[in-house]
Formats: structure tokens, sequence, C-alpha cells
């Protein structure tokens, strides 16, 4: 029940153990083809999607070394662990990074983006979901401050934002996004992907970087014949369609209300537990997690052992700090509220009184309301 890897419904196992194909051959080629024709819908885009045979920090990294020349300036969003990641990345490959340092569970004041962009700055990376605390930055709001400056790139690491809420890449002025599959996708992991905008593409064929496996141009010339540059995980890249298959059966919509629903109703049932929750605001929470604070009385290694779940900790400076509840992918209102138990349970046996009677009332008037739960920001 972690915020990824998430679990895998049966369907996708079962299309991944029936698609070992050539991958040059012409079966896969169809899954290809399918594919690139449903996943540009889904990021609110329309160019090429590629696809990645790597985790989310390939394509985080293939962000910066296809995209950005040695020298260039860019303002990097730490927020927390993969923000503090893709400013890392950014100075391997030599560019300049003016960071801007967020407290955990915070999201970005414009205002700062705003104060450190100039027409040196030539790319904004930031993360439409910060992982490692459950916070969402207003993405939009950060990209019309980027395009006041004709060569800034946005970059937008949306691994925990994909097929979770809504990001619509073109609406938003998004230059280059990136996901990963072990999320919003239901996948194991090993896929990323990657888009971008016209002037994204323009700005690749002068960049200077020595690139090989991860040459978004190669990819891109050979996802136009229904294949990949190299070698394809064939049998994720089947699982994958079987997922965007279902996507478009359900409509990602009600998968995107579905996640804000078990946001919020995690969030006040935690609240009617005592927990002092990391992201303070309900305006800057992802529906992709919910993090609480802990103690050294909360005995969160007995949770696996116990109740044969997995619980996911803090990271960094948040290790042995919070704990993050997932709530995407694969996961319906009763898989949320056994560890929400569970966690009740914990908070017990640490000296804590908890109605759960109560507790559970509060979530489950969440659940089943018929109230559109999606921020006012994204609708």
């Amino acid at each position: 029940m972690s915020p990824g890897p998430t679990p895998v419904p049966n369907f996708a196992l079962a299309a991944m153990a029936d698609s070992v194909r050539y991958h040059r051959g012409p079966a896969f080629s169809e899954i290809m083809s399918r594919c690139r024709e449903l996943l540009p819908p889904l990021f609110g885009t329309k160019q090429e999607v590629l696809i990645f045979s790597g985790s989310g920090t390939l394509a985080m990294e293939g962000a910066i070394s296809n995209f950005f020349n040695p020298g260039e300036e860019v303002i990097a969003v730490n927020s927390g662990k993969f923000g503090a990641r893709w400013a890392d990345q950014a100075r391997v490959y030599g560019l300049k990074v003016h960071e801007i340092y967020v407290e955990r569970g915070k999201t970005v004041d414009l205002a700062e983006i705003e104060k450190l962009m100039s027409p040196n700055i030539r790319g904004l990376l930031i993360h439409a979901s910060e992982t490692s605390t459950g916070a969402r930055h207003d993405v939009k709001g950060a990209s019309e401050i980027a395009h006041r400056q004709p060569n800034c790139l946005v970059a937008v690491d949306a691994v925990t934002a994909l097929a979770v809420y809504s990001v619509p890449t073109d609406e938003w002025g998004i230059d280059i996004i990136v996901g990963g599959s072990q999320k919003g996708f239901m996948l194991p992991p090993g896929l990323s992907f990657g888009s971008c905008s016209p002037r994204a593409w323009e700005k690749a064929q002068s960049v200077k970087n020595v690139r090989y496996y991860m040459d978004w141009r190669k990819e891109r010339k050979a996802a136009e014949k229904n294949t990949g540059a190299f070698t394809s995980p064939v049998t994720l890249i089947g699982g994958l369609r079987s997922v965007l298959e279902y996507f478009n059966k359900v409509g990602v919509d009600s998968i995107y209300q579905k996640n804000w629903k078990l946001c919020f109703a995690s969030r006040a049932a935690l609240k009617k537990m005592g927990a002092t929750l990391l992201v303070e605001n309900d305006i800057h929470v992802s529906p992709a997690c919910t993090a609480f604070m802990i103690d050294e009385k909360f005995n969160a290694k007995a949770f696996p052992s116990i109740y044969s779940m997995t619980l996911a900790g803090g990271q960094d400076e948040l290790k042995g700090k919070i704990v993050r509840v997932g709530h995407l992918g694969y996961m319906d209102a009763w898989d949320v509220l056994n560890q929400l138990i569970a966690i009740g349970r914990l908070f017990e046996k640490a000296g804590r009184k908890i109605d759960f009677g109560a507790v559970v009332e509060t979530y489950m008037a969440i659940v089943e309301s018929e109230e559109d739960f999606t921020p006012a920001d994204l609708k």
C-alpha cells in the first residue's frame, strides 16, 4: 500500500505473460501502435509520447541531457527527495542550478520562481507531485511565469501525477514531461515516459551533450515505426496496452475522482485519529499519497509482520519522522481503509485512544459522497 510500486491488476499480469513478442515483429508493432494512440490523450498532448526502458529517474535524466547544454542556467524546485534528485542530475550535466529549497510538506511560492526568473534562465525543473511528501505544486502557474521568458523550457516530473490526476500538458504549456510505470499506470517498475513540445524538440537539435542510449531523437524516430530504438521491454509494454485499454473503458476522470476521494477520506480519517498531517493545507495535497508525522512510539517496523502490509516511511531528512499512505493506482476504498485501520492499531499500541467507529464513519462519508473533490484549480 505504498505510493509505488502500486498493486498490479490481474488483467495486466495476464497481458504481460501473453506478450513475449519479438521486438521487431508485427505483433509487437501492433501493441506499440495502440499504446502510441492511447498515451497522448492521457498526457493531455497532441505530441508523441515516448516509451523508455528504465525507471522514472532515467526519463528525468533524459529531460536534462537532451534539452539543456552545459553552462546553461535553470531553476530547480527542491521540495523533497525527487526535487533534490533532479537538481543533482542537472549539476552532473554541468548546468548552473538556481535551487529553491521548499520546506518539506509545503509547495513552492510562485513569487520565489518569479524572483529568480531572468532572460538567462533556460529551464524550470518542477514536480507536479512530490512523492516523498505528498505535496502538489501549481505547475500551471509556474509555467505561466517561466514562459514570460521566450527561451525558458518548462520540465515537469509527473511520475506520481500522470494517471493519478489531470495534468493537461499542452494546456499548461509544459515543454517536457516525464512519467513512470509503477505509480498510476499500475505496472511493475521498468518503464518511463517522455513527451515534448515542438519548441523543446527544436532546442534538442542544438544540444551538444553526448548521448546514445538516452537520445530522445532516436526514440522518436523509432516510435514513428511502432518500435523502440533498442530492445524494448515487450512484456511491460504488453501490460501497458492492457492498462491503457482499461483507462479508455472506464474513463480516466472516474479514476481521478476516485483518487481525490481516497486522498481526502484518508486525510479526514487520520485527523480523526489525532495524526498531524505533513501537508497541512488541502489546496496543496497530491492524491498520490498522504504523509503524517510519527514519533519513536509508533512501531512502523511491525506493520508488515503483523498486518501483512507494506508501509512507506520518510526519505532523507524525513526518515523516521513520517509515514506515507498510498491511495493511487489499483487500490479501492477498502484497500485504503484496511491500512488506515492498521495504522490506528499502531497508534493505540503507542498509547493513543482511537475511536475506530468514528474513524470509519468519517472515512466512508467522503467515499460515499457524490461531491466532486477535485481541487478548484484543476477543474
